[in-house]
């Protein structure tokens, strides 16, 4: 840890923004033994560190490192000397690197051992739909596009993630051959009771001006939708949509809940007469541990949100590194949005084309802290902690142990496929993010195939090819990414060309059957309102939902799985 005297390298404007966003102890294997620890770290840092981070004088370690939890300063070893090189590479493994960690966190600062942070979940009432098979004429399939939308709610100080989430629908009408229905019908969605009025939970709408360079109304997204409201019909698409809803986790009186049932409701537009009605999940998550690496503490619950300390502190070290006056420009009113500089595919922001997109600058910058190591990492930033607030990994696939990996690969793998995208653009600074880290998955480089963020995902049918059901054993979709907003989960149709994929079988990550840990069927709610059973629409040969004579084949997914 000896220090050189060459001065850092800069850094992209994301370089330093999360240095180690959301380091939110899980637990994971390979904790050393904190007594023995202790021990071999003061003996590591009086060979490596202590000639010149002593305590007590100009240089002291703790004026570096007093902020940080055990987790968080094992990163900042792992990273040193990456990416920036005022600091050379570590000179160990991983069993003297974790021994610093604790010696410096625990000795020298003081600090708690890290634990586990285990929320408590209480069940939320549920209440199921009524759906009468013989007099009903029509069902109403109803969605959440990406099964978990995440905000940061520290709006004074920066923005990437702003409130909105999307739901898309569609209205059959029942019969021998079921019809999409699109005109002389209103569709519309409407937030729960507490869920109404995020203006009073987060900071987005005094400082929209700012962020998106707009004054907004209050619970009003920059896309101009609210908590309640119509759905516009997209004629190409044929679905019912509506972009923008800008709900929070957080709820009146209190308290968390990351699933708001929204219902959804269909009307026949001459008479104003209910046709169907339904409910749908619309998830959105704050939890994302930065404090842990950049100090202060949950924002909200003691479970949630990036507090102002954290958020400071992020933008104090983005600052020194990159030469930028994102803490002046909060601290004066007039806070960023990440995507002004860096292009991102999920906001449609074009930013600065010269720069990577916001996907690749993250999650590049941040695997060269993190690396080494399983999905746990994925929980450090991503709301998917198995004891977290919001655990949103609760379909089938997560039932069965398929974790992020399967799909996405592992931090080092999703990070190489987005640099190599920024790469192939022509985006050099992506080869000082890519130098110190090598795939996973697959070997060499050059097997990993570059994607664009969004826009290009794991492909379902690679592993959903027949019929029969994969061995979660052996399945993976990673590096095998979707070609064109068709194939996407989220955009993709049955074989008749017709009903989406997502409204049989559910969101992204919430798939049928799912089990949410706010109540069971709780993403369930049409399955079991329509068949009531927990799987897609139609399973088990329950065709009649929609279809009122038998069919003699499946015409929805023929060529997908054989007929």
């Amino acid at each position: 840890m000896k220090r050189k005297g060459a001065a850092a390298r800069p850094g992209g404007i994301l370089a330093a923004l999360l240095i180690m966003a959301c380091c939110h102890f899980t637990g994971e294997a390979g904790a050393v033994d904190e007594g023995n620890a202790r021990a071999l770290g003061k003996k590591v840092f009086a060979e490596q560190c202590q000639a010149c981070h002593e305590t007590g004088g100009d240089n002291d370690i703790r004026k570096h490192t007093a902020k940080i939890a055990t987790v968080g300063m094992d990163a900042y070893l792992t990273g040193q000397g990456r990416v920036f090189d005022h600091m050379p590479l570590f000179e160990g493994g991983e069993k003297e690197r974790r021994a610093v960690a604790v010696y410096v966190t625990m000795d020298i600062n003081g600090k708690a051992p890290d634990r586990p942070q285990v929320v408590r979940i209480k069940p939320l009432p549920l209440t199921i739909p009524t759906f009468d098979a013989k007099k009903d004429q029509y069902v109403l399939l109803a969605w959440n596009t990406l099964g978990m939308k995440c905000i940061t709610d520290c709006d004074g100080s920066f923005s990437f993630l702003p409130p909105g989430n999307a739901l898309g629908a569609v209205l059959l009408k029942r019969g021998p051959k079921p019809q999409l229905v699109g005109e002389g019908v209103e569709l519309a969605y409407e937030a729960p009771e507490g869920s109404r009025n995020p203006a009073a939970h987060v900071d987005f709408w005094k400082y929209a001006p700012s962020i998106i360079g707009k004054e907004l109304p209050l619970n009003v997204s920059a896309a101009g939708k609210g908590l309640s409201g119509e759905m516009g019909y997209n004629d190409k698409s044929r679905v019912f949509e509506a972009a923008g809803i800008p709900v929070t986790p957080y709820v009146d009186g209190g308290g968390v809940n990351p699933y708001p049932l929204f219902t959804v409701t269909a009307k026949d537009k001459a008479s104003g007469a209910v046709l169907a009605r339904t409910m749908t999940v619309a998830p959105v998550g704050a939890e994302m541990g930065c404090w842990i690496c950049h100090g202060g503490t949950w924002r909200t619950n003691g479970t949630s949100g990036i507090s102002k300390e954290t958020a400071q502190g992020i933008l104090k070290v983005h600052d020194k590194r990159n030469g930028t006056d994102l803490l002046a420009r909060s601290e004066a009113g007039r806070p960023v949005l990440c995507q002004s500089c860096h292009p991102d595919p999920l906001l449609n922001a074009k930013g600065d084309p010269a720069r990577l997109n916001l996907p690749a600058a993250m999650h590049g910058f941040h695997v060269n802290y993190l690396t080494g190591q399983g999905e746990e990492t994925c929980s450090r930033c991503h709301p998917d902690s198995p004891t977290g607030v919001t655990r949103c990994l609760r379909d089938a696939h997560a039932a069965k142990g398929i974790g992020c990996g399967k799909c996405h690969g592992l931090l080092e793998d999703h990070a190489l496929n987005l640099l190599k995208g920024e790469l192939a653009a022509g985006k050099q600074r992506a080869e000082l993010f890519m130098r110190h880290v090598k795939p996973r998955a697959v070997a060499p480089l050059a097997e990993l195939k570059p994607r664009t963020p969004w826009l290009q995902e794991p492909e379902c049918l690679t592993c959903h090819v027949r019929r029969g059901k994969p061995q979660a054993a052996k399945v993976t979709a990673f590096n095998a990414w979707t070609v064109g907003p068709g194939q996407l989960y989220r955009n993709r149709k049955d074989d008749l060309g017709k009903v989406p994929c997502i409204a049989c079988h559910g969101a992204p990550h919430a798939s049928y059957p799912s089990m949410n840990p706010y109540g069971k069927d709780r993403d369930n709610v049409q399955p079991m309102q329509y068949m009531g059973l927990a799987g897609p629409i139609g399973a088990r040969q329950r065709c009649a939902v929609c279809h009122t004579q038998p069919m003699a084949r499946d015409a929805h997914h023929k060529a997908m799985f054989g007929g």
